[in-house]
């Protein structure tokens, strides 16, 4: 880890204030020094060709190479290398992303000042760092790889605010797969007129008008 007890930082953000600002707190401190600035991942890749930092605070929202990109070159390239991404909004596709490409933390600009510092030293430690909302995206998406396709359907759903009966819920499920009225009737056990019924119920609980409509909107949400 650096130079005895020093911790390097690089910071990649394309916005000058986030920055000079991240750059002005670091100089308060007596273990961790910026020893690189870049505004985009081009430029980062670049400084890495000339000194290698123990820790990366990558922006991940970047014109050109954004975060994602830059943090699997430097994970190919430098696979010792601590990245932690940096956003303003937990995305949860861009967290899951970003922890797929190896990022070893995740944490939103908002971040108190003493809690940025402390998990820049925490990275170059080698522990997993994450602001409370990334946590919680992780945490959701770890439990919904425990469920089926239909139950994840349902807790989505009911994210959304729409509350379907575990029959409303089978029903849709083989909407999702296609199946026609008949189809479902057969594998639920149930007549073509109770099939019939329970679509109906369903268009009038997520107000879609008809079953292309509703497919469409039910595999939306499972992506």
């Amino acid at each position: 880890m650096g130079d005895g007890s020093l911790i390097k930082v690089m910071l990649v953000d394309d916005q000058r204030l986030f920055r000079e600002g991240v750059e002005a707190l670091i100089r308060e401190t007596e273990d961790i020094k910026v020893i690189g600035v870049a505004a985009n991942g081009e430029s980062a890749i670049e400084i890495l060709e000339h000194e290698i930092p123990d820790v990366v605070l990558m922006d991940i929202h970047m014109p050109g190479m954004d975060g994602i990109k830059t943090t699997v070159h430097m994970k190919v390239f430098y696979p010792s290398l601590k990245v932690v991404m940096l956003t303003s909004f937990a995305d949860d596709e861009l967290v899951i992303r970003g922890v797929n490409v190896g990022a070893d933390g995740f944490l939103l600009k908002d971040l108190d000042p003493d809690n940025l510092t402390q998990s820049i030293r925490n990275a170059a430690g080698g522990q997993n760092v994450l602001s409370g909302e990334a946590a919680r995206i992780l945490v959701t998406h770890v439990r919904e790889l425990t469920l089926d396709k239909e139950q994840i359907l349902g807790k989505r759903l009911e994210n959304r605010g729409f509350s379907l009966t575990k029959r409303e819920l089978d029903v849709a499920h083989l909407i999702i797969r296609g199946d026609t009225n008949k189809a479902i009737a057969r594998k639920l056990y149930l007549g073509e007129g109770t099939v019939k019924n329970y679509i109906s119920a369903i268009y009038h609980k997520l107000n879609t008008r008809n079953r292309k409509e509703t497919e469409y909107y039910l595999r939306h949400i499972l992506k």
